[in-house]
């Protein structure tokens, strides 16, 4: 990035090492990190480390310069093209496509012809140095909606600060050239001596930049598939403890309650139990079908819904059996929530079947004094339902009997 006339060689060597090392780390990132707008600046650094390469052959081996001088202005514009196209993904997500290849032609054109120029009068480089400036400002305007967005990574205020000091270094290359080329003082002659020095502080400090963006967008995709992670945990976990076909809490859900319940505000949790099983269930599967049952099954969950709190909670506790937990009740005005129970459900149409079908639940109820009674408040309230279901079968067979025996 000097003069083909003002360089220092053992500098422009520093100059073309660090350049090989920033080079090889976005390759080797490439490989890792697969993003388009890393793949332009490896291609960048690439372009700019044979620039290099060709400036040093021309130094060391002047006869080659007319084919060296070449290589060395097209590969300086190749790595500003590129790593504005770099820029311009990451900040848009725009792509270079076939079109973008009509700008090789003229940059070869000018290449060559900056060249021949260079080769007679030193201070064609000014113009060269022109060009960089303004391509460099407008790398550092395609990073603008990067800068823009709220959650902007650090990397991008690195990046754009050294191109902006790129730029701001070449246009000095402009004005000490123009300097020492009239002869107007000696002073730019100092700064055109270190330049390869300066060039290799900002293009590590671009390159620093473009890594930290890099991997600030590594940690933003990590975080992110956490957070999917997370939800697609969070979502299994539901559905472990949900029944699929009524959307009520299974067992599952209720021993986890149990079984990680608070040791010392356990005590001040009361309430009742209550366990309702559906009346006569297997008829229904057997003369109408599984899917009419599945139907009774849902309309009695969603019956249960209808009369309970918000606060309390529904399990569906085997086949055809539910377990509810009322919170902060006491026991009567459980017995009085429950009882309207088999009056929603008195006539059902299940979908598919002409005539309604009448269904009944048994139920029994048992109050809780603490969470560590729940389970025998249940056992209590499933053997009151038991008892009910017989009590419900006896009578439905004495009046069978009696009607038989009239």
């Amino acid at each position: 990035m000097d003069s083909l006339h003002l360089t220092d060689g053992s500098g422009l060597a520093i100059q073309f090492a660090g350049i090989l090392m920033i080079a090889m780390l976005s390759f080797f990132t490439n490989r890792t990190v697969k993003r388009k707008s890393v793949d332009y600046w490896t291609r960048a650094w690439t372009c700019l480390a044979i620039s290099l390469a060709a400036l040093m052959a021309s130094l060391y081996a002047r006869p080659l310069q007319p084919f060296t001088a070449p290589v060395f202005f097209l590969g300086e514009y190749g790595f500003a093209y590129l790593f504005i196209a770099g820029c311009r993904n990451r900040a848009t997500g725009a792509l270079l496509t076939r079109r973008s290849l009509r700008w090789l032609v003229p940059a070869i054109a000018f290449s060559i012809l900056l060249a021949q120029l260079s080769l007679a009068r030193g201070d064609i480089f000014m113009f060269h140095s022109a060009v960089m400036a303004l391509l460099f400002l407008t790398a550092y305007r395609a990073l603008q909606p990067a800068r823009e967005d709220g959650q902007a990574a650090t990397g991008f205020s690195v990046m754009s600060a050294a191109l902006f000091l790129l730029a701001l270094d070449f246009a000095l290359y402009v004005v000490s050239i123009t300097v020492v080329s009239f002869n107007l003082g000696n002073l730019p002659v100092l700064y055109l001596r270190y330049s390869s020095v300066i060039d290799l502080i900002l293009e590590i400090l671009l390159g620093f930049g473009t890594v930290m963006v890099v991997m600030d967008d590594s940690r933003h995709e990590v975080e992110a598939a956490n957070r999917e992670l997370r939800a697609a945990r969070d979502r299994l976990e539901v559905l472990a403890r949900m029944d699929p076909l009524t959307e009520a809490l299974n067992r599952h859900a209720f021993y986890s309650l149990v079984e990680n319940r608070p040791e010392v505000p356990s005590t001040g949790v009361c309430g009742c139990v209550v366990v309702v099983d559906i009346d006569d269930l297997k008829p229904i599967n057997d003369s109408v079908g599984h899917t009419a049952g599945d139907s009774v099954i849902r309309a009695v969950a969603g019956s249960i819904r209808s009369i309970i709190r918000a606060g309390d909670l529904l399990f569906r506790w085997g086949g055809d059996e539910f377990l509810i937990l009322l919170f902060g009740i006491a026991e009567q005005d459980a017995r009085n929530r429950i009882d309207g129970l088999n009056q929603k459900l008195s006539v059902f149409l299940v979908p598919g079947t002409q005539e309604p079908i009448k269904i009944s639940v048994s139920f029994g109820i048992a109050a809780f004094e603490k969470l560590s009674g729940i389970e025998a408040a249940i056992d209590t309230a499933d053997a009151e339902m038991y008892a009910g279901k017989q009590t419900r079968k006896q009578s439905g067979s004495l009046k069978r009997e009696k009607s038989v025996h009239f």
